[in-house]
C-alpha cells in the first residue's frame, strides 16, 4: 500500500529571504510521498526565481504565480485551493517557517490513528521558544469538542498558527473558502471549526519552525489587540455547542466586561482613538458581536458601551450596569 499524499502549500510575498531555507526543509523530509505548491502573491522581489529554481530542480514542486496581489487571507485560501485533488493531507507551510526533517513522516503516523482525526499538531519552536503545550504527554488523540471547549475557556492553545498543523484534505475542500472573511485570526477560527467536525491527534515533539519577526501582520494585530474582540466572536460562533449555558454567560460575560474596561483605558490615549485602523476594526467588531449574538442582552449592553466609548462618550452609566 503506498504512503498517504501530503500537499504542501507555500503561500508567499515577497518571501526571498527566508523561502531556500523554507523549500530547502521540504525536500529534506524523511518522508517522501509528498507534493509542494508554492503560492506566489505577485511578488516583487527573487521569490518569483527562487521558486523557479526549486520547481526545475524536484518536479514534485509546482510554482504557481498569480500576477494580481491580494491581502493574506484571500492567497491563503488561493493555496487551499492549490492542494492536489489526490492528497489525503494539506500542510500548509509559511514562507518563512521550516520543518524539522520527521515532520511529515511523524503527522502521518499520527493522522492513521483514526479516519476521524482531522487536524495533527505538535509542540513548535516558535523564535527561541517551544510552544503549543498544555495536553498532558499522554494525550496523543483528543476528541474535536473537547479541544474546542478547552481553547474557548483558555485553558490551552495546542493548535498555533498555520504552519504548525496538518489538516485532512476532505475538511478543507468541503469549506471554501477555507479562511473566512472578517478576522485577523482566520487561522484561529479555522481550527475552531475543524474541531467541530473531527478530532485532534497531536505529537509530542517539535516537529516546526515559526519565525518571530517585528514587522509583520502579527504587529498590526498586537496593536490593534485584535484577539480578545475575537475570541467573542468563537465564543458567541462555538461556545453553545461545547459549554453548559451557565458557563457559556459566565465565559461571555466576563470577556465581555473586560473588552469594555480596556476600551475605557484607551480614551486617554488620543492618538489611538484617532488611528482610522483602529476605529474601523473595533466597529466591525462591534458588527460581529451583534450579528453572532443573535439579541443576546449582555452582548448589546456591551455594543452600547464600547460604540459611546469609542466615539468618546461617557461611559460610566453603562459600566455600573456590568457590576
Amino acid at each position: 500500500m503506498s504512503d498517504p499524499m501530503v500537499s504542501v502549500v507555500v503561500p508567499v510575498y515577497n518571501g526571498a529571504a527566508y523561502l531556500t531555507e523554507c523549500l530547502d526543509s521540504v525536500l529534506g523530509q524523511s518522508y517522501d510521498a509528498w507534493s509542494c505548491t508554492i503560492v506566489d502573491n505577485a511578488s516583487t522581489d527573487a521569490t518569483p526565481e527562487i521558486a523557479s529554481v526549486y520547481a526545475a530542480r524536484d518536479p514534485r514542486i509546482v510554482h504557481s504565480r498569480f500576477d494580481a496581489h491580494v491581502e493574506a487571507t484571500e492567497n491563503h485560501n488561493r493555496a487551499f485551493a492549490a492542494v492536489a485533488p489526490e492528497a489525503e493531507f494539506c500542510k500548509v507551510l509559511q514562507a518563512d517557517d521550516w520543518l524539522y526533517p520527521d515532520c511529515l513522516r511523524r503527522m502521518v503516523e499520527a493522522a492513521q490513528a483514526s479516519p476521524e482525526i482531522g487536524v495533527v499538531s505538535a509542540y513548535q519552536l516558535w523564535g527561541a521558544q517551544v510552544h503549543l503545550g498544555g495536553l498532558p504527554y499522554t494525550d496523543e488523540v483528543v476528541p474535536g469538542r473537547t479541544v474546542l471547549r478547552e481553547t474557548l475557556l483558555g485553558h490551552y492553545n495546542v493548535t498555533g498558527g498555520p504552519t504548525a498543523n496538518m489538516l485532512r484534505a476532505r475538511f478543507v475542500r468541503e469549506r471554501q473558502p477555507f479562511y473566512q472573511d472578517g478576522f485577523r485570526h482566520d487561522d484561529s477560527e479555522a481550527m475552531l471549526w475543524m474541531h467541530t467536525r473531527s478530532d485532534l491527534a497531536f505529537v509530542h515533539q517539535v516537529l516546526t519552525f515559526a519565525r518571530r519577526q517585528e514587522i509583520s501582520r502579527m504587529t498590526l494585530s498586537r496593536r490593534l489587540r485584535s484577539q480578545k474582540p475575537e475570541e467573542i466572536v468563537f465564543l458567541l460562533r462555538y461556545g453553545r455547542l461545547v459549554l453548559a449555558e451557565d458557563e457559556f454567560r459566565r465565559a461571555l460575560r466576563s470577556r465581555l466586561q473586560n473588552y469594555v474596561r480596556w476600551h475605557v483605558l484607551q480614551v486617554a490615549r488620543v492618538s489611538r482613538l484617532r488611528d482610522p485602523q483602529f476605529f474601523e476594526f473595533h466597529s466591525a467588531k462591534l458588527e460581529q458581536f451583534r450579528a453572532e449574538g443573535g439579541g443576546d442582552r449582555d452582548v448589546a449592553a456591551a455594543v452600547a458601551a464600547v460604540r459611546a466609548l469609542l466615539l468618546r462618550g461617557a461611559p460610566a452609566r453603562r459600566l455600573r450596569a456590568w457590576n
